[in-house]
């Protein structure tokens, strides 16, 4: 019998980490594995790593469950990698939401200056992490998770040889939206999203080779479903993902996050809550408020992908990864989120079609652009770069915006 895959989880310690155990545990055509949880706080990890050694007891094929605080020991041998660390926790998520309100700006932890502010505290740490896997396992195939993750994963290419791609829930949630309203399965539907991380579109929608795009349109309009204004869907002929509404429609957002509480608040609340429960009993089932959490990423996208890997299944998935030539307006190195059929040997996005409008393209080559020259400015700790960046972001408006920005989250 072959040996366990090895899986090593970095932000294994995240409470939400038992999903996948449980996830792996239900899939088909899995072999046996090893999964290793790699975590900083040695309570929590202690607390997390015993639920999801119980929730792995009864698999078949066998799965094992091991926890490190040492990041070397818990990489040493892997064949994947997982990475979903949280720099700063749900603390840090609070101040990513809420300082760009002073400054007129709706907070998100992946776009804006909010996203920017998580990717100045994430990319020194993640490097370092990535830097270590180079040595301990240089084969291994990183899967990463961690917001905002074209930025992070620019990041790693560009200082380090770890085998990376990223992966998202948008365009897959996309897509069971378009199957809902058309009321037409997943599996008959081909679907086209080109752009990347959180800015990205549906460009086309077939069903037995028939263009369903403006019959999408229709059903958008008659549900009320659209993330933005159906003006701006019918003027574009595409469908933008949710996190448009931050760019549309920032002043309403704006309004809205001063009138609630934070995400970030109710995650902290219930990250609490669900560690409180692993450590109250010896349950060998997911605690209600694990559920709660809804951690569906790890069936619908962490699992399915690292099987297809696994088995060499050509499936198609949508991931993000380095452009190339996959959409041929941008730079080669960025960082493009496409569908791609998944090989064992790599990853091949899926040919361009059709094009996009001129002033798509446009928003694609700025963000883009955006991406990598603040992923260049912390990696160099460039000032200039920084300021460059933040003058291309889509929510920021003028200088005196980016320079309070700087001034609030640049260390001199």
């Amino acid at each position: 019998m072959s040996d366990p895959i090895r899986l090593a989880v970095l932000g294994g310690s995240g409470v939400a980490t038992p999903e996948l155990v449980d996830a792996l545990a239900r899939a088909n055509a899995r072999p046996a594995m090893h999964l290793s949880l790699i975590g900083r706080e040695e309570g929590k990890l202690a607390a997390v790593g015993k639920m999801a050694q119980r929730l792995a007891e009864k698999s078949s094929p066998p799965i094992t469950v091991s926890m490190h605080s040492d990041v070397r020991e818990g990489l040493t041998g892997a064949r994947y990698i997982l990475n979903q660390v949280r720099v700063g926790g749900y603390a840090g998520r609070l101040v990513d939401e809420t300082f760009p309100h002073q400054f007129g700006i709706p907070g998100e932890e992946t776009v804006g200056p909010g996203g920017m502010n998580m990717a100045l505290r994430t990319i020194p740490v993640v490097v370092e992490l990535s830097r270590i896997a180079e040595q301990v396992a240089p084969d291994a195939l990183m899967i990463n998770l961690t917001n905002p993750s074209s930025i992070v994963q620019y990041a790693i290419q560009k200082t380090t040889r770890v085998k990376v791609v990223s992966i998202c829930d948008l365009p897959m949630m996309a897509e069971q939206l378009l199957s809902d309203l058309l009321k037409v399965p997943v599996n008959e539907l081909a679907c086209r999203y080109t752009g990347m991380n959180h800015f990205g579109w549906v460009t086309g929608v077939r069903s037995r080779g028939r263009e369903m795009m403006q019959q999408v349109m229709e059903k958008m309009a008659e549900t009320n479903v659209s993330p933005v204004e159906m003006d701006i869907l019918r003027a574009l002929g595409v469908i933008p993902t949710s996190y448009f509404k931050y760019i549309y429609h920032a002043n309403r957002m704006l309004a809205d996050q001063q009138s609630r509480q934070s995400r970030a608040k109710e995650l902290i609340d219930l990250e609490a809550e669900i560690l409180a429960d692993y450590r109250s009993s010896d349950r060998f089932e997911k605690p209600a408020s694990l559920v709660k959490r809804n951690a569906v990423w790890y069936e619908h996208m962490i699992v399915p992908l690292l099987i297809a890997h696994i088995n060499d299944t050509g499936e198609r998935h949508y991931l993000q990864v380095r452009n190339g030539n996959a959409l041929p307006f941008l730079p080669e190195e960025a960082i493009v989120e496409v569908p791609c059929l998944v090989r064992r040997d790599g990853f091949e996005a899926q040919p361009y079609a059709d094009g996009l409008p001129p002033d798509l393209e446009a928003l694609l080559l700025t963000n883009a652009t955006c991406e990598m020259l603040w992923a260049e400015a912390v990696l160099e700790h460039s000032y200039p770069k920084a300021l460059r960046a933040l003058l291309l972001n889509h929510l920021v408006s003028n200088y005196d915006q980016a320079k309070g920005i700087l001034d609030t989250i640049w260390e001199k």
